[in-house]
């Protein structure tokens, strides 16, 4: 597999490198400038890997949010699962908890946005977007250790400008449209308006409720000012909001053996909900087809963002500052038995609001030394509640009953109710340092001290449905709940030594934390100026990413304590990287770059297979890979350009995974005697392909005088990868390549343009996250599995006007 893939990465090179494209001294390559290291510089000078995005790459493959991107960036992955949103550079990312900020940074405008939910929100009205690989620790920092997600926003012109764009979907029922409005208000002052609107009627089938889902609803506007206090100073103040809804979730049960043992033998989970229960006879669909059972779910998210900046030219330096407030509010419904059987649903509550502001000092590119220097502070504060509700026409309620007669019944009309929170402080300086030890040769040197103030607690207490105290009949509800779901309540305390026994068994249900941490995060490179047209670099970076606390576990888990299991430890990452940048003729640009990469103490989250989430962290892992990227100007009128990846990822030390159901645990994690988990070291990570890459052709052709034909065509594959955190072998999703093409006609630097957008052409529905469903093993004693797929084959029929 290794000789294969770097085969294929070989052949990019060769090809950009051929003496065909050297002696083509006419046609030349736009040059592409970023701001990864703070300073604005073509992408051919900046000693970082780093795959960057244009507003015209943006239009012609339909990028809407960060999981788009996911096409045009190897090394870079996302999915959103049950409960949350996942993505990775180069094979590390975080897992599945509420209380994790996300190992790769995620930044709008120089703001950063910490939560995984955050992610989801739209794009709109984009200058660029800068997807960095490798720690990013110094500049970025706010816990940035497997890369980041840049994004920058379109800025308001001198000019007035303005576009209408609207697209229609055919086969999911897909409407976009989007607006935007820039130019001057006076001399000093510009504005720039953006909105857009977005609605989908969703691609599977619910056949409990007859809809397609997931549907969609987005509505984002931005509002940018620029005011030029004087010939010197710049202030911008922008406000964003969005609203972004889903009803219904793109997942699917896929798995579902019968019962080999107990009192369901020979049944498989529909047969046991529709045979014995009653139950829709949907869920005896259990194979991905495009169809699904479930009794609803919905999404409703709201953010917003108020921003100034200030750039200030300060004689021959730049000040800047950037203030920000950011909130978020989540509000969901889980139909989480992931079937259409009434047996449980979760409801979900997050709030977010952050405020940070940083300054940073930059300054002249001198012959000798230069340097970049700045502050950085943040307060911000995270509520998280969610109830576990059994209603009374609950299955669980005869299925407990069946077990221990009248138990069950305490159940109706109940739920779990947990809430958890946080507040944290944070203070960092960051220096980053450059010496030109000649013309050619420039040592640069970076760090970063911050110091990471957070506490937080989390309860669970067993209450009526909707809230509220217990009716008393009910009150032995908690020792059910203990006893078959594993969760420990406030309840437990009033029942004498059986309530001892079961939070001595699962841990305290209250649980407090304080943690307070300074780390150092540095990084050296070496940077050779070969000639004009070739840079080598070579690079050493430290990182460091917070600890903090769990916000979804039920019980203690494998953890001694209740205690030990709420908090996690900082994880620590050491890098190495060596690379190069060609500039080949004016016209195609070639970048490599090989790295090395070793963490220590990632944080991870598994479901338990019950219902909850175990966080912990992994010992240590070693990823190591090789990238490539180009572009080539094959004429004035024909550009290509492809990247791949080559990874290796494995666990060096990982012997605290949750094992998938059926499977034998064979780690003594807490040295009780008894098994409880299982050993995944030697394994690679989720969602990881050992090649991933892609190529892309766009071109535009004069026709019809003053016309034009404009296209791309791309081509992106990922060879195999596993889906499932417990590493069950029916997660396993297969090679495969999808095809996104675009062809749109207009008058050359028109009014006007209409388009036909496909994605996905050779119609792929690959899966991007499987686990057990919950229940079904604990409480049935059978397998079954549940997977999210992506979305298959769309066609887009879209037209834009400009003014």
């Amino acid at each position: 597999m290794f000789t294969k893939s770097l085969m294929n990465i070989s052949t990019l090179s060769l090809l950009l490198s051929s003496p065909a494209v050297a002696q083509n001294n006419e046609i030349k390559i736009e040059e592409i400038v970023v701001t990864a290291q703070s300073r604005a510089k073509g992408l051919q000078h900046v000693p970082v890997s780093v795959s960057a995005v244009d507003a015209r790459m943006i239009k012609n493959t339909n990028v809407m949010k960060v999981g788009d991107l996911t096409a045009l960036a190897p090394s870079f992955t996302y999915t959103e699962s049950g409960l949350t949103t996942l993505f990775y550079i180069r094979g590390i990312g975080s897992g599945a908890n509420q209380g994790f900020e996300q190992s790769v940074g995620v930044y709008a405008d120089g703001i950063h946005f910490p939560l995984a939910q955050q992610s989801r929100m739209p794009f709109l009205d984009l200058e660029r977007v800068e997807i960095l690989r490798g720690p990013q620790t110094i500049l970025f920092g706010k816990n940035s250790v497997a890369g980041a997600i840049s994004s920058i926003t379109a800025k308001p012109t001198e000019e007035f400008e303005g576009s209408l764009t609207g697209s229609y979907e055919v086969k999911d029922g897909e409407t976009i449209v989007e607006g935007m409005l820039s130019g001057p208000l006076s001399n000093r002052v510009r504005a720039r308006m953006a909105t857009r609107y977005r609605n989908q009627d969703g691609f599977i089938q619910n056949t409990t409720l007859n809809r397609k889902e997931p549907q969609r609803e987005e509505f984002t506007v931005r509002g940018t000012l620029d005011i030029d206090v004087t010939d010197d100073m710049l202030v911008r103040f922008k406000v964003e909001n969005s609203n972004f809804d889903s009803t219904g979730r793109n997942v699917e049960v896929d798995f579902a053996p019968a019962a080999t043992v107990g009192p369901f033998a020979g049944l498989n989970y529909g047969q046991i909900l529709v045979g014995l229960f009653g139950q829709d006879t949907g869920v005896l669909n259990q194979t991905r087809d495009g169809i699904r059972s479930s009794n609803g779910d919905w999404s409703k998210n709201q953010t917003g963002i108020y921003q100034m900046t200030l750039d200030w030219d300060i004689g021959d330096h730049k000040l800047q500052a950037i203030s920000a407030y950011e909130t978020m509010n989540s509000d969901e419904s889980c139909d989480c038995d992931f079937t259409g059987a009434n047996i449980f649903l979760l409801a979900i509550q997050e709030d977010y609001n952050q405020f940070s502001q940083e300054v940073r000092l930059t300054s002249p590119e001198n012959d000798s030394f230069d340097y970049i220097l700045g502050a950085y502070f943040e307060t911000s504060n995270h509520k998280y509640s969610d109830q576990i509700i059994v209603e009374a026409n609950s299955i669980l309620i005869p299925a407990i009953n069946l077990q221990s007669p009248g138990a069950g019944s305490l159940l109706s009309n109940t739920q779990g109710g947990r809430k958890a929170k946080s507040k944290t402080t944070v203070l960092s300086a960051f220096a980053q340092f450059d010496w030109h030890l000649s013309d050619e040769v420039t040592l640069q040197l970076g760090g970063r001290l911050t110091n990471n103030d957070r506490t937080g607690n989390r309860d669970m207490t067993i209450e009526a449905a909707g809230g509220g105290t217990l009716p008393p009949a009910q009150a032995a509800a908690a020792i059910v709940y203990a006893n078959a779901f594993a969760i420990s309540s406030t309840n437990l305390a009033a029942f004498g030594p059986t309530g001892a026994f079961f939070i001595g068994q699962l841990g305290q249900p209250q649980v407090n934390g304080k943690r307070n941490e300074t780390s150092f995060s540095s990084d050296v490179k070496l940077v050779w100026d070969a000639s004009d047209d070739t840079m080598l670099y070579t690079s050493w970076t430290r990182g460091n990413k917070a600890g903090g606390f769990d916000f979804r576990a039920n019980n203690k888990g494998a953890f001694s304590t209740a205690d030990d299991a709420f908090q996690f430890e900082p994880e620590k990452v050491n890098s190495y990287e060596v690379g190069a940048k060609f500039k080949i003729g004016m016209a195609a640009e070639l970048n490599i770059s090989a790295y090395l990469t070793k963490f220590s103490d990632l944080q991870i989250s598994i479901f338990d297979s019950v219902l909850g989430f175990n966080v912990g962290n992994a010992a240590t892992s070693k990823v190591k890979g090789i990238e490539v990227d180009g572009r080539w100007a094959l004429s004035d009128r024909i550009r290509l350009s492809g990247s791949a990846s080559l990874m290796d990822f494995n666990f060096t030390d990982f012997k605290n995974g949750q094992c998938y159901f059926g499977q034998t645990p064979d780690i003594d994690f807490n040295g009780d005697g008894i098994n409880e988990l299982c050993d995944y070291t030697g394994k690679t990570n989720t969602f990881v392909s050992n090649f991933s890459g892609n190529i892309a052709i766009d071109f535009n052709y004069p026709v019809l005088n003053d016309y034009e034909i404009t296209g791309l065509a791309k081509v992106f594959y990922a060879s195999d990868y596993v889906t499932s955190f417990t590493y069950d072998p029916v997660g396993n999703q297969n090679g495969v390549a999808k095809i996104d093409v675009r062809l749109a006609f207009g008058p050359q630097d028109g009014p006007w343009e209409i388009a036909v957008l496909g994605k996905n052409l050779t119609d792929q529905i690959t899966k991007e996250n499987n686990f057990d469903l919950p229940l079904a093993g604990s409480s049935f004693g059978v397998k079954s599995t549940t997977s999210f797929y992506a979305q298959g084959r769309t066609i887009a029929l879209q037209a834009k006007m400009r003014f």
